[in-house]
């Protein structure tokens, strides 16, 4: 009587080298970019303490002057907190609160819906700056590249009514003033210019060079 032969049992082996391999696939290993937060944000976040300071920016329509805003989640289900301080640093000047804002225990508040604080210093939209603040429980957070923002977009005057943004005070209507207003920190997009156009200088795309 001939035997059939044993087919091999690499099916099975295969098997168990999924399954062993399948808690690696999934979490990609250790401290890896799929193990980290997801805070897809135009400002800055620090979670370095127990109150997250999340989507920090200054929003500023001149230069020297703007207000911070953020928000701030207390990551203590036992304990509530305060932000005490806006402290100086190189590029910002500390500016005093009228009060402590209070944090609710697994709480958090929006500055942008509290009309934010106050910001002074050295700075101009688009650059990066560090603010430092200082809350009840002891935690200093130094948060650093922090964006200077336009008020445009999300950052609107009809995007962020409460936002208590400081403006220049009038200062006529001269030409040099309206083409400040309508030039460098201005939130319309420049039309782009043809540089093959007649004329030397270019015109504006889509229009017929000037005789």
């Amino acid at each position: 009587m001939r035997r059939r032969p044993l087919r091999p049992a690499r099916p099975v082996h295969l098997a168990v080298g999924l399954l062993l391999a399948a808690p690696l696939l999934g979490a990609c290993g250790f401290d890896y970019q799929t193990d980290q937060v997801n805070a897809i944000a135009p400002g800055t976040n620090d979670r370095t303490g127990q109150v997250d300071v999340l989507g920090a920016v200054i929003v500023a329509a001149e230069p020297n002057r703007g207000v911070f805003a953020a928000t701030l989640v207390n990551n203590s289900v036992s304990d509530p907190d305060a932000l005490e301080s806006f402290d100086a640093t190189t590029e910002v000047q500390a500016s005093p609160l009228d009060a402590p804002i209070d944090i609710d225990r697994s709480g958090a508040v929006n500055l942008f819906d509290t009309g934010g604080i106050p910001a002074n210093g050295q700075f101009e939209p688009g650059a990066f700056v560090t603010v430092q603040l200082t809350f009840e429980s002891g935690q200093v957070s130094i948060v650093n590249d922090v964006p200077v923002v336009l008020p445009c977009r999300q950052y609107s005057p009809e995007a962020i009514p409460e936002l208590d943004l400081a403006v220049a005070e009038d200062s006529g209507t001269s030409e040099e003033a309206e083409g400040e207003a309508t030039g460098r920190y201005s939130c319309d997009t420049a039309t782009p210019i043809d540089p093959h156009a007649e004329g030397g200088e270019g015109t504006e795309t889509g229009q017929e060079p000037v005789e």
